[in-house]
């Protein structure tokens, strides 16, 4: 179905995934992204064509800057919430959510060029939601830039409702309570896992002598 090209991704073995049939056929690997992925955004990146990197971030990039990296992968899974897609053992996209009011968050998501019309967005999505309703955000805030017609027609057609932001952006709201989510109780309980692992790992276990 795909080419020999792309990220090759060797999942950790400790790390919780979870598997979810795409729209068109096949299998995507869903995986909660750590800090320590970030070569593997910086190789995402790469591989995303001119077109996709504006339709993604709203202007031409040649690359990711540090800052812009360290932003990206400093997630902490419960204020920025971010998954990876895996297909045959290539990345294919990854999605995120950032807290920013009480019971909202801005989502974005990165489909790279070769999988996009797959459903990988759509799986990225679908796993971003489960977490988010599970945690108690009401909605998403998505914001489109409007080259990205396949995203805005998407949206148009889930019915999500679309305006003109004054950036210049298409903004949209996705409602999350009472969306139903396939695998939902899988994703979050991979999260959940996956959370627990990294209070672990930065917090000593308090009888180890020092």
């Amino acid at each position: 179905m795909y080419d020999n090209r792309g990220v090759r991704v060797e999942i950790p073995p400790d790390r919780p995934r979870v598997e979810m049939p795409l729209l068109s056929g096949g299998t995507v690997v869903l995986v909660p992204l750590a800090p320590v992925d970030r070569h593997y955004i910086e190789a995402g990146f790469d591989e995303l064509s001119p077109e996709s990197r504006y339709s993604r971030f709203g202007v031409g990039m040649e690359s990711l800057s540090n800052s812009e990296l360290e932003y990206l992968t400093n997630v902490d899974q419960r204020h920025h919430v971010s998954w990876g897609a895996v297909i045959d053992d290539k990345g294919a996209g990854v999605g995120r959510y950032i807290v920013v009011d009480g019971d909202e968050a801005d989502v974005a998501i990165t489909v790279l060029d070769r999988y996009q019309g797959s459903g990988v967005g759509t799986a990225l999505l679908l796993a971003l939601a489960a977490v988010a309703a599970a945690d108690g955000l009401r909605s998403f805030r998505v914001d489109v830039t409007p080259a990205n017609r396949r995203v805005i027609e998407w949206l148009a057609q889930s019915g999500v409702p679309l305006e003109d932001g004054d950036d210049g952006l298409i903004r949209g709201n996705i409602p999350l309570q009472g969306v139903a989510v396939p695998i939902a109780d899988q994703l979050v309980a991979a999260m959940e896992e996956f959370r627990a692992s990294m209070t672990r790992s930065r917090d000593p276990d308090p009888e180890t002598p020092s």
